[in-house]
């Protein structure tokens, strides 16, 4: 803590100087488990501190690096499922003083198009900052965007909760692998080859409908497809939103990651209401019973309709999801109040085949308080995110499929302050 400290006052005299910036991040994350289960608590406090200039008319440079530290955490961290993604999940006896470079790329933009080369952090579908621990994940590689459509090589990721670097394959694994389909632990992480991944897409808007299209192609292991059509209508005071996706995705090898030939297809629907202070959504997801939908969980969070914060649906076959989210906004405290509920109908935990993490059925209810605190401090928020999770299925009375999955709260609450 004192190194941190040390370093942070050194950094002071660079930050109140343009082009360098800071963005500072303290989160507390929490987890109550059953009586009989154990209990896990950590407080994290960290900073990036970055560099960004424009060079000539086309060219800008974009530099950055992030150090955290944690203190007054529970014991055992490294048993814990969230706790731990604060801080470094590949190295889980360091938590003092954890340092990751996380931005060093070269963007080129003109009126028509941008590229991007070197490491950078991305938004898309399948590939996403998920930025629910300390530090959200980046990407290494080329992304360009030339209108409505977008192409990207990446050759190494920094997934959240780790300090380093890795070529795109040696970076599934870092978070807990689940099984195998004949129910024995997987052993894939550090065994997986692959050149790389390509992406392709398409957002696209044409008579009042939003299309999108969205190809992930990683060689050697899978190939995954996302389709969707968004439309708005307007009504009285605001309007009528709904919905779908289509999902669907090819193993390229057979390896304890994927089985060669194997399928999996998502449809996931919305409908709901948006209107100036408030909006609500009703949500619907089905992954078929072919295979495991597969997408590893250090490179982002599901991109269907019903994804809740705190838990996550890949890794499964045979789903059936039920999501109801509402929002609602008090301008004048600059706060949204986001409450949601969840069903989340899964296979057995011991259909191995369908049930990578041995997830049992669940219920889950959400409630998230973000406030825009510019007023005390420009570049500064709060967020709140409390979530309970509650077994709906059999967990053949057995801890390891019940601890950090259900009848469970996950208590978060960061405070965001951008110089």
């Amino acid at each position: 803590m004192m190194k941190f400290l040390f370093t942070l006052l050194l950094s002071i005299p660079l930050l109140a100087q343009k082009p360098f910036y800071a963005q500072f991040r303290y989160f507390h994350l929490e987890t109550d488990n059953e009586k009989v289960l154990p209990d896990y608590g950590a407080n994290a406090l960290g900073v990036e501190l970055g560099y960004t200039k424009n060079v000539g008319k086309h060219f800008k440079v974009d530099l950055s690096g992030s150090l955290s530290t944690s203190f007054l955490n529970s014991s055992n961290l490294a048993s814990s499922r969230y706790e731990i993604g604060l801080f470094d999940q590949a190295n889980t006896s360091n938590l003092d003083f954890l340092t990751r470079i996380e931005k060093a790329s070269l963007t080129y933009q003109n009126k028509k198009m941008k590229v991007k080369l070197g490491r950078q952090v991305l938004n898309t579908p399948f590939i996403n900052p998920q930025d629910g621990r300390m530090r959200p994940s980046a990407e290494g590689g080329i992304y360009a965007e030339w209108g409505p459509l977008s192409l990207g090589y990446l050759y190494e990721m920094a997934p959240r909760g780790t300090m380093g670097w890795s070529p795109v394959a040696e970076s599934i694994g870092y978070f807990p692998v689940g099984v195998a389909i004949d129910g024995k632990k997987s052993t894939y992480a550090g065994h997986l080859r692959s050149a790389g991944m390509m992406m392709a897409g398409l957002d696209q808007k044409w008579k009042g409908i939003s299309y999108k299209f969205h190809d992930l192609f990683v060689e050697n292991l899978l190939q995954t497809a996302l389709i969707s059509a968004e439309f708005a209508h307007p009504i009285r005071g605001g309007k009528w939103v709904s919905g779908i996706q289509f999902i669907k995705q090819h193993s390229l090898s057979d390896n304890q990651y994927t089985e060669k030939n194997t399928h999996a297809s998502v449809i996931s629907l919305k409908t709901g209401l948006e209107y100036k202070r408030w909006n609500g959504s009703l949500n619907v997801t089905n992954i078929s019973a072919e295979g495991r939908y597969l997408m590893p969980r250090e490179w982002g969070k599901d991109p269907f309709y019903t994804f809740m914060p705190r838990e996550r649906n890949e890794g499964l076959g045979d789903v059936k999801a039920y999501v109801a989210k509402f929002s609602y906004a008090i301008p004048n405290w600059k706060m949204k109040i986001n409450p949601s509920v969840g069903y989340f109908d899964l296979p057995s935990v011991t259909n191995f085949n369908l049930n990578k993490y041995g997830m049992p059925s669940y219920s889950q209810v959400n409630l998230e308080i973000l406030i825009d605190a510019s007023k005390i401090a420009k570049g500064l928020d709060f967020q709140f995110l409390l979530a309970n999770k509650t077994n709906q299925g059999d967990t053949m009375e057995n801890s390891k499929y019940i601890q950090n999955k259900v009848n469970m709260n996950s208590w978060n609450f960061v405070v965001n302050y951008r110089l």
